[in-house]
């Protein structure tokens, strides 16, 4: 799990789950534009909905739409920063031809609820039929909180997407509240020299 400052937590094995559910339902291998862009509408979705995300991590606006850096990172790379092992190059191929394949037949969904398997056939349905490009371009018409680049990234805050979909200010305040106490829990549960107790 990762923490950011400003998002909820990046949540590694529900990531590969989710990504493993959606690339079987576009017939074993995706386009990883395609596949980013779902899992960050799959996350908006959970925010609209739950107010949490079922991946988190850091969201940003780059030039074609809305983007999920840590999934962007394990695409490019299979594994993030300081990871030794990677469960990502476990069940999802390297990137070949911007295009990602599942390695194994069996995927396991044991991270994922039944409202989040929910949420991800949602997604699929209303999305999966749509290229990179048409998923681009319904990102750009309805995430007002993606902002236009030609160049760089700029951060996409819980704040930001919960205006874009209408919540309140309370709600927003509660899933930025619900975030940092999950960036404590998380930075508490990784420190490798806990607060000894009395």
């Amino acid at each position: 799990m990762l923490v950011d400052a400003m998002n909820f937590p990046f949540e590694n094995v529900k990531a590969v789950q989710a990504a493993c559910q959606l690339i079987r339902r576009d017939g074993g291998r995706i386009n990883v534009m395609k596949l980013v862009k779902l899992l960050y509408l799959l996350d908006r979705l959970s925010l609209e909905r739950r107010d949490v995300p079922v991946i988190g991590g850091r969201y940003y606006s780059m030039r074609n739409g809305p983007v999920m850096s840590e999934v962007l990172d394990l695409i490019n790379s299979g594994t993030l920063f300081g990871e030794k092992e990677s469960i990502w190059e476990s069940f999802i191929t390297d990137r070949e031809n911007h295009e990602v394949g599942l390695r194994v037949g069996d995927i396991p969904t044991d991270e994922l609820s039944e409202a989040e398997l929910d949420l991800i056939e949602e997604i699929w349905t209303e999305h999966g039929g749509k290229n990179q490009w048409e998923l681009s371009q319904w990102c750009h018409e309805n995430c007002a909180e993606w902002r236009p680049l030609e160049e760089s990234r700029e951060i996409i805050s819980l704040g930001d997407i919960g205006r874009a979909l209408g919540l309140s200010g309370e709600r927003v305040e509660a899933m930025d509240a619900c975030a940092q106490e999950d960036r404590f829990i998380a930075r508490a549960l990784s420190s490798p020299n806990p607060v000894p107790t009395q």
